[in-house]
């Protein structure tokens, strides 16, 4: 598989971004997603990346959190992994408000505040179908696999916003996706 610019939540093509994905059974075809995500996030950027944004029904995302010395410093150094099939075992009820955006949304362009837990647990499959279990505390961390599930559930962030803080959404044209073909 090829890069592929992300797909656009209201679209035609993008109409998967709102529906459940199915479950990956076939692990060369998994292995084959994952290497497009890869591909993808390098070229556009972004901490995670699920199948559906790319216009694949299966329930697969990844995350890239390789932040450098002049980049979000504080984060944990995570690099490249991927979940295939991936259950939420826990969410802790401590929480965070913190901004998120994604590729889907207006290119990368629009972000706002989401609340979401400091802790998640879950339960996945490795690209060879073996089971794992991570709990992961940080929660920068938690917030993007929990950002990345979502959309293998047909959501997007903006579905997780309080009403009250659509006002404070806010857009940034500079961080358009488009302009790093």
């Amino acid at each position: 598989m090829d890069i592929i610019l992300p797909k656009q939540v209201w679209t035609e093509e993008g109409k998967l971004l709102l529906q459940k994905s199915e479950k990956v059974t076939d692990f060369n075809q998994g292995r084959k997603i994952v290497d497009s995500l890869k591909k993808t996030l390098k070229r556009y950027g972004g901490v995670g990346l699920a199948a559906p944004q790319i216009g694949i029904s299966q329930r697969v995302f990844a995350v890239n959190i390789a932040p450098n010395n002049n980049y979000h410093l504080g984060l944990p150094k995570i690099g490249f992994r991927v979940y295939l099939n991936p259950e939420i075992l826990a969410v802790s009820s401590e929480t965070n408000y913190d901004t998120e955006g994604c590729l889907s949304i207006f290119y990368g362009t629009l972000y706002g505040q989401v609340k979401r837990g400091n802790y998640v647990k879950l339960k996945y499959l490795d690209v060879n179908g073996e089971e794992k279990i991570e709990e992961i505390s940080h929660p920068f961390y938690a917030r993007v696999v929990l950002h990345e599930n979502d959309h293998l559930d047909g959501k997007i962030f903006l579905q997780q916003m309080k009403p009250e803080d659509f006002s404070e959404l806010f857009w940034d044209e500079n961080l358009d996706i488009r302009k790093k073909i």
